[in-house]
């Protein structure tokens, strides 16, 4: 079970980790001063984004801290690699080395659910076109060119569980990783074995705090129930958990986020992550994206959290759109997503194909 990390033992990692990404530039750039100047732009870069303010609480899960689910526990290889590629954006040294901290894969269209929001009903349920092998051919060229985070999602990896234990094994060593998943079947024992593979952490799919009305947008009368489960045995096993939550106008109007965030309080689960719901997918030309009002109230909620000592003890609550007029999207730039069948996306929602070495320029405004 992950542990919340206040005050002085905060302080304190949190300087140990910026020391441990400026000895990373030293070795980049081969000198103390360059190293300082651009660690102290990344710095500031982060400070702009989040409102210069002070998130309360990290997560401790066997001597390893978490902020969130987008940036590797420290200390761990998966860090390491993650934040050299982090300062290469930020000033390259090397063309071969272009700042790609993360790669999304799908590793099937297979999945157990009929989602009212699937963003690729287009190929849901297609068969499997990548071998596990095909998979670690493409995957070596980006670990090897810095990646230092995995995510694994689909369909739903799960569905493929002896290839995704095989993928996660093989980078254990350096990458962090993580799955985005229902919850489908995932046994305490199937925890366990994605923990020993290597499994940094696991986003689990919940879309309304009620049951009933999560079963129904997900189109199976089992899905809350797996959610928990696999709640509960991923904190056994010693997974950092978060919960992906896509909510649709009605239902932040109607408090409902507010009451999934106490329902995560209760569940001990350490992070939120707020997903707005896009026009793709089954959603395709429908009027389901948020409005400024919707954005907002999700964008303070997220600041309530994080920011307010009040909330000390609850999950870190995460919203990534709310940061856009600060930070541009990072698809195509320090992200990209491999899809099923092989083919480069800026990210899951941009279908604009990309040839297999990204380039310098966002082109998704997901």
């Amino acid at each position: 079970m992950a542990r919340i990390v206040t005050r002085v033992e905060y302080d304190v990692v949190r300087i140990l980790m910026v020391i441990n990404i400026w000895w990373l530039g030293v070795k980049l750039y081969k000198n103390p001063r360059t190293a300082y100047k651009v660690v102290k732009r990344l710095i500031s870069n982060f400070q702009d984004m989040i409102g210069n303010k002070k998130l309360v609480r990290a997560f401790e899960i066997e001597g390893k801290y978490s902020w969130d689910m987008f940036n590797p526990a420290w200390p761990t290889p998966g860090f390491n690699t993650f934040f050299t590629s982090h300062l290469q954006e930020i000033k390259p040294t090397d063309q071969s080395q272009l700042g790609l901290r993360r790669l999304l894969i799908a590793i099937t269209k297979r999945c157990p659910l009929a989602c009212e929001h699937c963003s690729e009903a287009g190929t849901l349920y297609n068969n499997d076109v990548l071998s596990c092998e095909e998979f670690v051919s493409r995957i070596d060229k980006y670990v090897k060119q810095g990646v230092g985070q995995l995510i694994y999602s689909g369909g739903e990896p799960l569905s493929r569980f002896n290839d995704l234990i095989t993928l996660i094994s093989r980078y254990k060593l350096r990458c962090d990783q993580w799955i985005y998943t229902s919850g489908f079947g995932l046994t305490l024992e199937k925890a366990h074995q994605l923990k020993q593979a290597g499994l940094n952490g696991a986003a689990i799919s919940l879309d309304n705090h009620v049951e009933q009305n999560h079963n129904m947008f997900r189109g199976s009368s089992k899905s809350f129930f797996w959610v928990h489960d696999a709640v509960k045995n991923l904190q056994e096993a010693g997974v950092l958990v978060a919960l992906n939550v896509c909510p649709t106008k009605t239902y932040i109007e109607s408090a409902g986020v507010e009451e999934l965030i106490e329902l995560a309080k209760k569940w001990n689960v350490q992070i939120v992550n707020l997903l707005e719901p896009r026009a793709v997918g089954n959603y395709q030309d429908q009027d389901v994206e948020l409005n400024v009002a919707h954005k907002d109230r999700l964008k303070k909620i997220s600041d309530q959290f994080n920011f307010d000592r009040a909330y000390l003890n609850y999950p870190t609550v995460l919203y990534p759109a709310g940061y856009r007029a600060a930070k541009a999207c990072g698809g195509g730039i320090s992200y990209l997503f491999l899809d099923y069948d092989g083919t480069l996306y800026p990210c899951p929602f941009c279908k604009v194909k990309m040839p297999e070495i990204q380039q310098k320029a966002a082109l998704c405004e997901a």
